[in-house]
């Protein structure tokens, strides 16, 4: 590979960071105007309709005995995890969402060694209980390590970052070979209807001519086409390009990124915070510096 191949290669990563960096920001503006139920649902509908284009060919690419597995995809890697975010950050902060969202690896690993028994060294273990002892502490130590009425908030995100490690090994179970694009497409397609019939129970059609409401869609369209679409072509992309653990590093900067927003935006870090991150980016490291990684891209690790 020359210079200017990995030059391109930095670039891409660095853009892939800024896209799924923001998300968390643009999840808490779009909270400003609209209810979670409704950024979720709109944000995976709006996700169907802009794949709309690569439908045809998709459904020509991969057989109908796995359109099952595709749903399944779809529910935990990219629906509930929309609804589990959107939801939280009606309590934690941006910055707090993306540093939970770092445990994906992590899960990926902890996942394929407990449920498809993929045989793991021992200090990609070792990474996952350092990452989830960091976890712990960004969990209890915003209140004093004692339980209060944010703690489900907070859990969230894990709960949805571990959906990610199970999406994660499924796809390589199910869909070794397949087109990533048609894969995702397809995901996003079973439970693109489902998602807009959630969107127009509510009362969103009134709410979204209230005044304010297109800021609010904006961030939603952002979250929808570059958060889930073009984050995940690039990052693709970049397995093409290098391999699996270069694209999976985005893991490290995509939190600096939503801190960054956070701060600019007001929100305050605490030294647990600071703990928290140090000992998540540890265990990631850990667990990526090795080749033998269970996959490390679930479909939809990011936000």
């Amino acid at each position: 590979m020359d210079k200017k191949d990995d030059l391109q290669n930095w670039l891409l990563l660095g853009l892939l960071a800024m896209i799924w960096g923001t998300s968390y920001i643009m999840i808490k503006k779009a909270l400003h105007v609209f209810p979670p139920i409704e950024v979720a649902a709109l944000r995976v509908s709006l996700s169907f309709i802009a794949c709309i284009p690569f439908y045809v060919p998709a459904l020509r690419a991969i057989p109908r005995s796995k359109y099952h597995h595709l749903l399944f995809l779809g529910v935990i890697g990219i629906g509930i995890p929309a609804f589990l975010f959107a939801y939280s950050q009606t309590h934690i902060s941006s910055a707090l969402s993306g540093i939970l969202n770092s445990l994906s690896p992590l899960f990926t690993v902890l996942t394929g060694v407990l449920i498809w028994r993929i045989q793991t060294p021992v200090l990609k273990l070792v990474g996952v209980l350092v990452g989830l002892a960091g976890a712990i502490v960004l969990v209890f130590g915003k209140s004093g390590f004692s339980l209060n009425g944010d703690l489900i908030y907070t859990i969230m995100p894990i709960v949805a970052t571990l959906l990610y490690g199970i999406n994660s090994n499924y796809v390589r179970q199910h869909f070794t070979g397949a087109n990533p694009l048609y894969v995702t497409v397809l995901s996003i397609g079973f439970i693109g209807i489902p998602a807009a019939a959630i969107l127009f129970s509510t009362d969103f059609v009134v709410r979204v001519q209230s005044p304010g409401a297109w800021q609010g869609l904006a961030c939603v369209v952002y979250l929808a086409v570059f958060g889930t679409i073009a984050g995940w072509l690039i990052f693709y992309r970049l397995i093409q390009r290098r391999d699996p653990l270069f694209a999976a590093s985005v893991t490290y900067l995509a939190p600096i990124v939503a801190i960054g927003w956070g701060i600019r935006d007001g929100e305050t870090l605490n030294i647990y915070h600071a703990i928290g991150m140090l000992l998540i980016l540890t265990g990631v490291y850990f667990v990526s510096r090795t080749k033998s990684s269970p996959v490390p891209a679930p479909q939809s690790m990011k936000v």
